[in-house]
């Protein structure tokens, strides 16, 4: 009986885990409490109030998910409490948990919240939980923005699926200021319907972001991502150095005016020192008359011609039409040309037959 009554002792001073759910329970009581206690179960039943647990002050997780708990209270005395599970009660605000300085897990998803009552987060709370709490769990819970999330700069992963999050806009100024945000969870939300929903909220989030809607973020969208808000900046910078042009009507002038007073010689008071020279204005018709119509476009030469058959033929047909213009101007001094080779001089030689070696020569020849 000794030998047993030692291991009673033994086994109930070794206790960490204590398992009280699935037990209809409506209230916390005729608990033995011990040091050694870290894990107490307490979901699946009819528990209406949270009570009567200031004597587990070395506990470190609390299930009191799947009840009927309207309030969250008397949970100032657990210290070492670090993972809090409330979801599936009847909860209506986040609060009186700003005692518990090492929580960094807190559950709190689908409340049965009757007709249009919403949910509601208490900002002292919060921010009393950003310095430690690294996993908020808020799933539909109605919730149409995140802005009283803005305090936590520690959560490191938020599952926030199913709520009334219309657009992106509703999200992402919050999800900016979490800087060591890594794990988000946005399923089943109007928000997913957005153009660019993904790369928009990953650009929101930096660069430690990792898993979105759970998918992993790929490196070359990050670098798309990066590139589209460099070329971004780089256009509202651009429009932001264009010169604003002011349409006052009577102090600006138009070109036009501006070129004819150029014309006239007075530009602003100055008098051009060309008309001065000039005895007399320039007519209605003339060269110098300005005119509204656009300049006519410039003839674009064409590159010469570098096939070398092609010069030898055409320079010799130079030679001959030159040479035949000086023999009808100096008849006695006559050197006639044909094919690039001179001729008798003072020779007659007919423009027929000058013409029907022109037509000879005109073809390529073959050099042997």
């Amino acid at each position: 009986m000794t030998k047993h009554k030692v291991f009673s002792k033994k086994a109930k001073t070794n206790l960490t885990h204590l398992y009280l759910n699935d037990k209809n329970m409506t209230k916390i009581n005729n608990i033995y409490p011990t040091k050694n206690i870290l894990v107490l179960y307490l979901h699946n039943n009819q528990l209406s109030k949270i009570e009567k647990l200031s004597a587990f002050t070395h506990l470190t997780h609390l299930y009191l998910q799947w009840n009927n708990l309207r309030k969250i209270e008397n949970l100032d005395s657990l210290k070492n409490l670090k993972q809090l599970y409330l979801g599936y009660n009847k909860i209506t605000r986040l609060e009186n948990l700003g005692n518990l300085k090492k929580l960094e897990q807190l559950h709190i998803e689908r409340q049965q919240l009757d007709g249009a009552v919403r949910f509601d987060f208490d900002p002292e709370c919060l921010c009393a939980l950003a310095n430690h709490l690294k996993v908020l769990n808020i799933k539909k819970l109605k919730l149409a923005n995140v802005d009283a999330l803005e305090p936590l700069w520690k959560l490191e992963i938020l599952l926030a699926s199913e709520n009334n999050f219309k657009s992106t806009d509703d999200i992402t100024p919050v999800i900016s200021a979490l800087y060591s945000l890594r794990v988000l969870d946005l399923q089943g939300c109007s928000a997913q319907r957005d153009v660019h929903y993904r790369e928009k909220v990953t650009a929101a989030a930096g660069h430690k972001l990792l898993l979105l809607d759970g998918k992993m973020i790929s490196q070359s969208t990050r670098n798309f991502i990066k590139n589209f808000q460099t070329v971004k900046l780089e256009k509202q910078r651009r429009a932001s150095e264009k010169p604003k042009t002011a349409d006052t009507g009577t102090n600006s002038k138009s070109s036009f005016e501006s070129v004819s007073e150029r014309s006239n010689g007075t530009i602003g008071g100055f008098v051009d020192p060309f008309s001065a020279v000039l005895p007399h204005k320039f007519p209605g018709n003339s060269l110098f008359q300005v005119s509204t119509r656009r300049p006519a476009c410039t003839r674009v030469l064409r590159k010469p011609v570098k096939s070398p058959l092609l010069t030898k033929t055409m320079s010799a047909n130079f030679c001959d039409e030159m040479a035949f213009r000086t023999s009808e101007l100096h008849p006695a001094t006559t050197v006639v040309m044909l094919q690039g080779k001179e001729i008798k001089a003072g020779t007659p030689v007919f423009k027929d037959k000058l013409r029907a070696h022109r037509k000879i020569q005109s073809l390529p020849t073959i050099d042997h």
